[in-house]
């Protein structure tokens, strides 16, 4: 049983129509995390400025590069204010100034006691994020309470 509202940003874009443009899927991404149209409407200029993707929000996602799609995907699931985020190397996603602005977004979900629960190959991803980690390597586990010390 989990008590909250989660939201997954596993593949980042699934649920998005590429016939639609960026304004119509982040409407569509809001109805999928369960808002109302009023909700998401408070939301929806916050999410196209976070973006960055500027004009291009009111293109048809086709036209759109996988970056444009991953920063839009994160843009959304970010500002669903979820109480449990599950991620999948999604920070990964866009140009050097794209991810540190994902970055000091996720620091702002951690600030307000969300759960975050990261999945990453990548150790210093890991480092900078996580205040606890489970390490799996080869069907072995190992939880570390303190990875920034690695």
């Amino acid at each position: 049983m989990v008590n909250g509202h989660v939201t997954t940003l596993l593949s980042v874009g699934i649920g998005f129509n590429p016939e639609l443009t960026g304004r119509e899927n982040i409407r569509l991404g809001g109805l999928a995390n369960g808002l109302s149209p009023r909700e998401i409407a408070l939301k929806e200029d916050a999410i196209a400025e976070f973006s960055g993707l500027g004009e291009f929000i009111d293109y048809p996602m086709k036209t759109y590069s996988s970056g444009m799609r991953s920063r839009l995907g994160f843009s959304v699931v970010a500002h669903m204010d979820p109480d449990i985020l599950l991620i999948d190397e999604a920070l990964s996603a866009g140009d050097a100034s794209f991810r540190e602005k994902a970055s000091a977004k996720m620091r702002e979900l951690m600030e307000k006691a969300r759960a975050i629960i990261l999945v990453s190959h990548g150790l210093s991803l890991v480092k900078e994020m996580a205040s606890t980690c489970v390490w799996l390597d080869h069907g072995r586990s190992w939880v570390s309470a303190h990875p920034a010390r690695w």
